[in-house]
């Protein structure tokens, strides 16, 4: 653990925040990289440097006329030793929004088998992160190759840098992959998940990588109406990935994917929400732009129809919504006929452009479908 520690982190002197420069042959001290007060001064060299050529935004420092690439391991390493920060998080419970008490220290899990540290690493930088154990399908995922759907994790960074103001609503955040990335870019993000353990995780890595003030938590099932909804977990729950809420026949289209013993044969009742419910959190004021990202097992439609408030009030930029479990669903029509009234038009995702689906049959569609505003007046058939 310490030598962890130590390989991430230095030991900062008295009153001195230091940046570590990595991957460059130039070996940097920590007397010749220091603050003073709104710039970067370089001391002990010839190169005489500006604060106009080194300057400190809020979340990150920018390097100019440099060749010197600073990743976000090194922004976020600056801000000190990891723990400073942690997550808000709310539930909805009672038609009440209430402050809970599930975050906690990242050092409470330190040492557990159920959260090991795996590289993450995505077009936001590389970082280390909190994920299940590798009986957990995302998780073992993760440690192999790094990020899981990395093509969407990028398309959603891609989608927040066209508007410095797009911050992250994050439905069905797992171990917090997205929001975490929106953070180290220094957006802010609304992570949504209905099982507690997934919420410990993003709060263990927010509190870790210090971005725990631009990530909002939400332990609630989302769905079209808050009170209770009925959730069904894997087997010895190894797998949470695939929990859902048992409704609208999508327990059926889960046992036919998989062997029904991946489930268990009884569910449990967690507290629902709707997105409405969430223009009366008090972070929402820092979500007048929107980009979404929903992935909830077959579940998208009732979220949808648990938001139509927050389609009006909101500037929505934007969503990549989880498809498969629609396909040959009624569940499909509702949310295209949604979509329509919005004026939202489906396209395929590539890394940084997107194909028009409107004309294809919708149980043709891809995994995942981005859905963008129209800008004009056009009519979508589908």
């Amino acid at each position: 653990m310490v030598a962890l520690y130590e390989t991430l982190y230095y030991k900062p002197d008295k009153d001195l925040s230091i940046t570590r420069l990595k991957y460059t042959s130039v070996k940097t001290t920590s007397k010749e990289l220091h603050n003073k007060r709104d710039h970067i001064r370089l001391r002990d060299t010839a190169v005489k440097t500006t604060s106009t050529d080194l300057h400190r935004t809020r979340d990150h420092t920018r390097f100019k006329s440099t060749s010197v690439k600073t990743t976000s391991t090194d922004v976020y390493s600056k801000r000190g030793r990891p723990g400073n920060t942690i997550p808000v998080d709310w539930s909805f419970i009672g038609n009440k929004w209430r402050l809970s008490s599930i975050c906690k220290p990242y050092t409470m899990f330190i040492n557990r088998k159920d959260f090991p540290l795996y590289k993450y690493a995505t077009n936001a930088g590389s970082v280390k992160i909190f994920t299940h154990s590798l009986s957990d399908g995302i998780s073992s995922v993760i440690r192999r190759a790094g990020a899981v759907e990395l093509n969407t994790i990028n398309r959603v960074l891609y989608q927040l840098k066209q508007d410095p103001n797009i911050n992250l609503i994050d439905i069905g955040t797992n171990v917090g992959q997205h929001s975490i990335a929106a953070a180290l870019i220094g957006r802010n993000s609304i992570a949504i998940d209905a099982v507690k353990s997934n919420i410990e995780h993003v709060c263990a890595s927010a509190n870790y990588l210090n971005i725990g003030l631009r990530i909002t938590l939400i332990h609630n099932i989302l769905s079209d109406s808050s009170g209770t909804r009925e959730l069904r977990y894997t087997a010895g729950n190894s797998d949470f990935g695939l929990n859902h809420v048992d409704t609208d026949g999508i327990w059926d289209k889960m046992k036919r994917k998989f062997s029904g013993r991946h489930f268990k044969t009884k569910t449990v009742q967690e507290n629902s929400a709707t997105l409405d419910s969430l223009l009366f959190i008090p972070q929402i004021q820092k979500f007048k732009k929107v980009f979404i990202k929903i992935a909830v097992e077959g579940h998208e439609h009732r979220v949808c129809l648990g938001a139509k408030e927050f389609f009006k009030r909101l500037d929505v930029q934007g969503i990549i919504m989880e498809w498969a479990w629609h396909v040959k669903r009624q569940s499909s029509e509702i949310i295209k006929n949604l979509m329509t009234e919005w004026k939202f038009k489906p396209f395929r995702i590539f890394r940084t452009t997107q194909f028009d689906l409107s004309a294809i049959q919708s149980n043709l569609w891809p995994q995942d479908v981005l859905w963008l505003p129209i800008k004009n007046n056009t009519k979508v058939k589908y």
